[in-house]
C-alpha cells in the first residue's frame, strides 16, 4: 500500500518558492496546453468533442488566473493542479486525455521557455532604452572635455561623449548576445515527451507554430538534457550586463565625489535631507544609494550564474530534478537586473555634467603630456620613443616643480633635446596651441576618435543600431502576441464546431 509523503518532504519538494515562480509562469502553462490540445485534436488523437471541453475548461482556468483566483495546490504542484481543474471542469474522460503524449518534462520545459523569451524580450528592450539614454548624453557632450584615466591615475583627456559611447558598446555587445541566445533557443520543446518522443502521430511543427517558435526542437534526449542551458546562457549574458553596470556605477561614485566633482546626481535619485539618500546625522550628505546597489548586482548575478553552471555541471542525461531549481534563479536574475536597468536609466536621465570642472581637471593633470609628445615628433619627424623621454622630462622636471604643463616654455624642451641629441624648434603659440584640451581632442580624426565630426558620426552609427534592434524585438513581441491569437481563435473554433 502506497504512503503519503510527509508534509516536510512535500515542502521541500514542492516549496513555496517554487510555487511563486510557477504561479508567476501558470499563464504561458495554460497557452502551451491549449496548443498541444489542439495539435491531438488536428491529428485525429482526441475527438472533437472531448477536445471542446478541455478546451473550454482551458478558457475558463484562463480566466480564473487573470481574475487572480488561479492558485496552484501544493499537494500536486504546477502541472498536477492544471490537470485537475482540467478535469474538474471537463469531466474525467476528456480531462485525463489533455496529457497524452506529453510529458511534465516537456511541458515544464515550453512553459519555462514561453515564459522566458518574453522576459529576455523586455530585458533587451531596457538595455536599449540605456543605450538611448547614454547617446542624448553623448549628443549633449560631444565637445565637452573629460579626463581619462588608467591606473585610477589621469591619463589623456578625452570627452564625456565618448565616456558615454565607450558604456554603449559594451551595452550594445550585450544586447547582441542575448539576441543570439533568443535565436539560439527559438526551439519547440513539445513532443520530446519524457525524453525519448512518442509512438502517438503527433505534429510537432504544428504546435511549434502555435507558440511562435520558428523551428521543433528537434531530438528529444537532447530537448530535456538540455534542461537549464537556455537559463545557463542568458546569464552568461546577464553576467556580462552587471559587470558592465557596475564599472559604470563605480565611475559615477567616483566622478560625483566632492574631490571629483565631475558630475552631479540628479534628484530623483539621490536628494539631500532625504530619509533614504539623505544621512541621519549629516545633513550635507547626498548619498548616492542607488549606484552603490547598481555595483551590488553584478556579484549578485555571478553568484546565480556559478549555481546554475554548479547545478547543471553534475547531471547525467535525461530529466533530472535538480534542473527545478534553476527556475528561481533565473527570475531571481531577471528580476535584479530588470530593477537596475530602470533605476540606472534615471540616474543618466538626471545626470549634470560639471563642464568647467572637468575641463579645470584636464588642463591641471599633465594629461596632455601625450598629445603634447606627438606634435613634437609628428613636427621635428624624430621617433616618437626619442621625443618620449624628452618631453617625459621636462614634464617630471615641472611636476617635481609644481609648475603646470601650461606653463612650460618653448626653450626648457629645446634645451632637454638638445641634452639627447636632438634639435626641436617650438614658437610659444604653437605651445599653447598643442595644450588646448579642445583642440587636441578636435585632431584624433580617426575611426572611433574625439574629433567632433567623427564622434558625431559615431553617435548615428549606434542610434541606428538601437532602432534595428528595437525593431526586431517589436516584431518577435508582434510574432508571439500573433501565436497567442491564433491559438485562443483555434480553440473558439474547435469549441463552437462542437
Amino acid at each position: 500500500m502506497s504512503k503519503n509523503l510527509s508534509s516536510q518532504v512535500m515542502d521541500y519538494i514542492v516549496s513555496p518558492s517554487q510555487l511563486k515562480a510557477d504561479q508567476t509562469m501558470a499563464a504561458h502553462d495554460i497557452w502551451g496546453t491549449t496548443a498541444h490540445v489542439i495539435m491531438l485534436h488536428e491529428t485525429k488523437i482526441l475527438s472533437s468533442e472531448n477536445a471542446a471541453k478541455i478546451l473550454k475548461a482551458l478558457q475558463k482556468i484562463d480566466e480564473e488566473f487573470n481574475k487572480g483566483n488561479f492558485s496552484i495546490d501544493p499537494q500536486k504542484g504546477a502541472q498536477l493542479t492544471l490537470e485537475a481543474k482540467i478535469v474538474e471542469k471537463a469531466g474525467e474522460t476528456a480531462g485525463l486525455s489533455a496529457h497524452t503524449a506529453r510529458s511534465r518534462n516537456d511541458q515544464v520545459m515550453v512553459t519555462e521557455m514561453l515564459y522566458l523569451r518574453e522576459e529576455l524580450l523586455v530585458t533587451i528592450f531596457n538595455i536599449a532604452e540605456l543605450i538611448n539614454q547614454l547617446l542624448k548624453l553623448s549628443e549633449n557632450n560631444i565637445k565637452t572635455v573629460f579626463p581619462g584615466y588608467t591606473h585610477m591615475q589621469p591619463a589623456k583627456p578625452t570627452t564625456f561623449a565618448h565616456w558615454c559611447l565607450a558604456y554603449c558598446g559594451s551595452l550594445s555587445r550585450v544586447s547582441q548576445q542575448l539576441q543570439s541566445v533568443y535565436k539560439q533557443y527559438d526551439l519547440c520543446p513539445l513532443g520530446a515527451v519524457e525524453s525519448f518522443g512518442t509512438s502517438w502521430q503527433i505534429d510537432r511543427k504544428l504546435v511549434a507554430s502555435l507558440l511562435g517558435f520558428s523551428e521543433v526542437w528537434e531530438i528529444p534526449q537532447d530537448v530535456v538534457s538540455s534542461r537549464g542551458f537556455f537559463q545557463l546562457s542568458m546569464l552568461d549574458c546577464l553576467n556580462q550586463l552587471a559587470i558592465t553596470t557596475s564599472k559604470i556605477a563605480v565611475d559615477l561614485l567616483l566622478f560625483s565625489t566632492f574631490e571629483y566633482g565631475l558630475v552631479t546626481l540628479g534628484e530623483e535619485v539621490a536628494q539631500r535631507l532625504h530619509p533614504v539618500t539623505g544621512s541621519s546625522v549629516m545633513a550635507q550628505k547626498k548619498n548616492p544609494d542607488a549606484l552603490e546597489l547598481i555595483r551590488s548586482t553584478a556579484p549578485q548575478i555571478t553568484g546565480i550564474h556559478q549555481i546554475v553552471s554548479g547545478i547543471l555541471s553534475g547531471l547525467p542525461s535525461g530529466y533530472n530534478r535538480d534542473t527545478r531549481e534553476i527556475k528561481e534563479y533565473i527570475l531571481l536574475a531577471f528580476d535584479k537586473t530588470g530593477s537596475m536597468l530602470k533605476v540606472l536609466n534615471k540616474v543618466f536621465s538626471g545626470l549634470a555634467v560639471n563642464k568647467q570642472k572637468a575641463l579645470d581637471l584636464v588642463k591641471a593633470n599633465y594629461s596632455l603630456t601625450t598629445d603634447l609628445a606627438d606634435y613634437v615628433s609628428q613636427k621635428s619627424n624624430l621617433p616618437y620613443r626619442l621625443i618620449y623621454k624628452i618631453i617625459g622630462a621636462v614634464v617630471d622636471k615641472a611636476i617635481t616643480s609644481g609648475k603646470t604643463i601650461s606653463e612650460i616654455a618653448p626653450d626648457e624642451i629645446e634645451k632637454t633635446a638638445k641634452l639627447h641629441n636632438a634639435e626641436i624648434k617650438l614658437t610659444k603659440s604653437e605651445l599653447e596651441g598643442v595644450l588646448d584640451p579642445q583642440m587636441a581632442l578636435e585632431k584624433r580624426k580617426h575611426i572611433g576618435g574625439t574629433n567632433s565630426l567623427v564622434t558625431s558620426k559615431s553617435i548615428q552609427l549606434k542610434e541606428g543600431g538601437v532602432v534595428e534592434l528595437e525593431k526586431w524585438i517589436k516584431g518577435e513581441q508582434k510574432k508571439i502576441s500573433l501565436a497567442r491569437s491564433r491559438t485562443a481563435q483555434l480553440a473558439l473554433k474547435i469549441i463552437n464546431n462542437v
